[in-house]
């Protein structure tokens, strides 16, 4: 029973140490040093049914100092009040129509929007998103100047939790930055997996270029595919983290569409991610396993020092667990006592969406049944 402790326990370490390397920085855009001067920007929102969530976001686009944009919200077959309440807050609203042979969608929408558009930047917002800060519109064209102004900026937006159930997503929003492979100890040596779809900024140039959302609408995850046609005509693809910058409220309708959200999410966007962030992933889950299994191993040898050293163990886990957590989100102290909970969660969740993915073939989002 003692080497079977033992072994358990190193297990257990192994694991977090795979996932101190997986998540080794976040990286977040920089505050300018100086005044600077940008192109004109179109903010384009695909919206369907978001009456509820655009005063939030057009009113931190109201409050940025720099205030050279235009904001176009697309309809994107709303049946609420999405139109009228983009008017009010003196956005441009327009009602999404296929172009070619786009099925609707975000992606329709978006490449609508950018049809729209007169900025020489483009920057695609979700609706439930929020500018944090009124620098923050600054702050992102700033970090995008850095990089001459081509390719893709993206940013996955800080999760602000409000009720209990959203806590739920805790371990996804993690996976969702380490997945994108650039937040490891190895950073720009890895490929980026894609673009964080809240909050993209492009120049229009090369969006045109690479055919934009109209070249990526056959994929389910539109940010991943539209990295994909800028990587391929290498143009830049960065990621940041925005804590800070740009905030995100997930599925707060309940925890029947948060099960639905991360299932059209998951199982396709982890195929993205490079085998080594995936076997770390992997090792830092199995870890959380290893850190119960040890826990309950040395309560079986009835050795105290073996109990009060899993006791440690188990916490030291618990706290790295929010540490990354609140890299991603204001998410609550019970992760660290009740973190196995979450990891199962998140495994649960996991399986159906390879379910749905790979045997049923779809997903519903928004009472749309979107073939995968």
């Amino acid at each position: 029973m003692e080497a079977l402790y033992i072994i358990v326990q190193i297990l257990s370490l192994i694991g977090l140490f795979a996932g101190l390397i997986m998540f080794w920085s976040a990286i977040h855009p920089q505050k300018q040093q100086k005044e600077q001067s940008f192109p004109l920007l179109s903010i384009i929102i695909p919206a369907r049914n978001e009456a509820h969530r655009l005063p939030s976001l057009l009113t931190s686009l109201q409050a940025q100092k720099w205030k050279h944009f235009d904001v176009i919200v697309v309809d994107d077959g709303s049946v609420d009040h999405t139109y009228e309440i983009a008017t009010t807050y003196g956005a441009k609203a327009v009602k999404s129509n296929p172009i070619g042979e786009m099925n609707p969608g975000k992606s329709n929408a978006c490449a609508y929007g950018a049809r729209h558009a007169k900025g020489e930047w483009l920057l695609f917002l979700d609706a439930d998103v929020q500018l944090a800060d009124q620098d923050s519109l600054s702050m992102i064209l700033s970090t995008f100047n850095k990089q001459d102004g081509k390719g893709i900026l993206s940013i996955q937006p800080y999760h602000r939790i409000i009720k209990p159930y959203e806590n739920l997503s805790v371990i996804f929003n993690i996976i969702v930055l380490t997945g994108m492979n650039v937040f490891t100890i190895w950073k720009e040596k890895f490929k980026t997996a894609g673009s964080f779809g809240p909050c993209i900024l492009c120049d229009k140039e090369s969006y045109l270029a690479t055919g934009g959302h109209e070249a990526a609408e056959e994929s389910i995850m539109d940010d991943f595919a539209l990295s994909d046609v800028f990587l391929e005509k290498d143009l830049a693809v960065t990621n940041y983290v925005g804590r800070g910058i740009i905030n995100i409220r997930m599925y707060g309708e309940g925890w029947e569409q948060l099960i639905e959200g991360w299932t059209k999410n998951l199982a396709i966007a982890s195929q993205s991610t490079h085998r080594v962030v995936m076997l770390l992933i992997q090792l830092w889950i199995f870890g959380v396993i290893m850190a119960v299994g040890a826990l309950i191993v040395a309560f079986l040898t009835e050795s105290y020092l073996a109990i009060g050293c899993s006791v440690i163990c188990y916490l030291i886990y618990g706290a790295h667990v929010y540490f990354l957590a609140r890299r991603a989100g204001n998410f609550r102290i019970s992760v660290l006592f009740f973190y196995p909970l979450f990891v199962l969660f998140f495994t649960a969740i996991f399986l159906y969406s390879l379910y749905r993915t790979h045997v049923l073939h779809s997903v519903m989002w928004k009472g749309r049944k979107i073939k995968v």
